[in-house]
């Protein structure tokens, strides 16, 4: 009989001391400051990285073995940096792709080294914890009418400077709630955060995350049974098939149009107003500069009388992207970029796949969630190639952690075959399965 597995406390955490007290708190406050908490107030969120970094620079020296193995891993993350260091020579603001690629290269560095120092189980839970504080204010200046808490057309945004931000990190706090409460890590708590979600992202009134919401529902059963037994993974599709019905039901009973609100999600209307002008912006530079762009971060400079500041003019707005990470890197970089950014995308893929197949505890459905969601969320805003960007310091962190996890699996199924086979041609341990206790 298989072994009972270790719960993902005792089996991915260490103990706690000083140095790793301090590591968390560095994970927190890294993920606290990308997630554009302190978007509002600029000059707190300046001295929030300036702080990062330094801390940061002393972690790598005095954990540079670890630091190293970790860059190691990333790999293709680090062709990040490297190609939007040498659009420095094509840039249309030198100054400007220089400064951003500095940022970038600190923001892979960083999350190189939370995936070599944590597994995806911390991840999840220290991304939980960040998630569920930030909702937590946003509800409170919510209810208070704080003006901070609403942009110019009075929908919520809480404390990020837009409602898809909002809503899209709703998205990731009930991505971990799900995983976690199927581990069964103190659920009351997780059951407490998944209502804020819901609520949070009613407010918000983000089409776009309503839609991960219906999807994550649908999804998460499917993902979650992956290597249980017959009936459990039938029970599962049917679940699904249960939330995808719900939602046509409401579709239907309330006199939804589901193609408003799919081009909604994606940011177009059916006047070709607001993003889709934007978009259709983004598509002619694209045609001006198709395979290297403009230059890293050098369209939105901000100069008076700069085809940017006429953008930000006719859709009176301050913009600083093209709200859509797709659009937006092949401005910067064109399809180079773009290429280099889809094809690391498609190995985070394979990466999660081995994962969920050998993982042993839900966790271990962390990169596939989160992979689905940034493909989803990449459609309205502008999240991947950014320098500071949660998106980007998780893509990096758990690429990484799941890189060491899946090796892990690998040498500990290895050891227990050779162990099996070296008592006698016992059969090969069989899977058992989640552990949802």
């Amino acid at each position: 009989m298989a072994e009972r597995q270790a719960a993902p406390e005792a089996m991915d955490s260490e103990p706690l001391t000083l140095m790793r007290a301090l590591e968390w708190a560095f994970m927190l406050f890294a993920m606290l400051a990308a997630s554009y908490a302190f978007a509002l107030q600029r000059p707190v969120e300046t001295l929030s990285w300036y702080l990062i970094y330094l801390t940061a620079v002393g972690l790598f020296v005095l954990r540079y073995g670890t630091f190293l193995s970790a860059v190691w891993l990333a790999g293709p993350l680090l062709l990040w940096p490297v190609l939007a260091a040498t659009s420095y020579f094509w840039s249309e603001t030198p100054s400007q792709t220089l400064r951003a690629t500095i940022q970038l290269t600190m923001t892979v560095l960083i999350a190189s080294y939370i995936g070599g120092r944590f597994s995806i189980f911390d991840i999840c839970r220290g991304l939980f914890w960040v998630m569920l504080a930030c909702g937590l204010v946003s509800l409170l200046a919510i209810l208070a009418k704080l003006g901070i808490a609403y942009d110019h057309n009075g929908i919520a945004r809480g404390i990020f400077p837009h409602k898809n931000v909002l809503g899209g990190r709703m998205v990731l706090l009930l991505i971990c709630s799900i995983l976690l409460f199927a581990v069964g890590w103190n659920r009351p708590l997780v059951l407490f955060a998944a209502g804020l979600c819901l609520v949070l992202t009613a407010f918000s009134r983000s089409a776009t995350s309503i839609v991960m919401m219906f999807g994550l529902c649908a999804l998460a059963p499917v993902l979650l049974s992956w290597r249980s037994p017959g009936p459990m993974r039938l029970l599962a599709y049917l679940v699904a098939a249960m939330v995808a019905a719900s939602g046509a039901w409401f579709v239907l009973s309330y006199g939804i149009d589901p193609t408003g609100l799919a081009l909604d999600a994606l940011g177009k209307e059916r006047t070709l107003t607001g993003r889709s002008v934007l978009w259709d912006f983004a598509t002619g530079l694209i045609e001006q500069r198709p395979v290297l762009g403009v230059g890293y971060n050098a369209f939105w400079d901000g100069n008076a009388g700069s085809f940017s500041s006429y953008i930000q003019y006719v859709m009176q707005q301050n913009l600083v992207n093209f709200h859509n990470s797709y659009l937006d890197i092949t401005v910067q970089m064109g399809f180079v970029g773009l290429s280099v950014t889809l094809a690391t995308g498609v190995w985070f893929g394979i990466v999660a796949l081995r994962v969920l197949r050998h993982g042993s505890d839900a966790t271990a459905a962390l990169p596939a969630f989160f992979l689905a969601f940034v493909a989803v969320y990449s459609l309205s805003e502008y999240a991947l190639f950014r320098q500071h960007s949660l998106i980007q310091i998780l893509l990096g962190a758990i690429l990484v952690a799941s890189i060491r996890q899946a090796a892990e699996l690998s040498d500990a199924r290895l050891e227990s075959t050779l162990n099996a086979l070296g008592r006698g041609g016992a059969r090969p341990p069989q899977s058992t399965g989640w552990r949802h206790s």
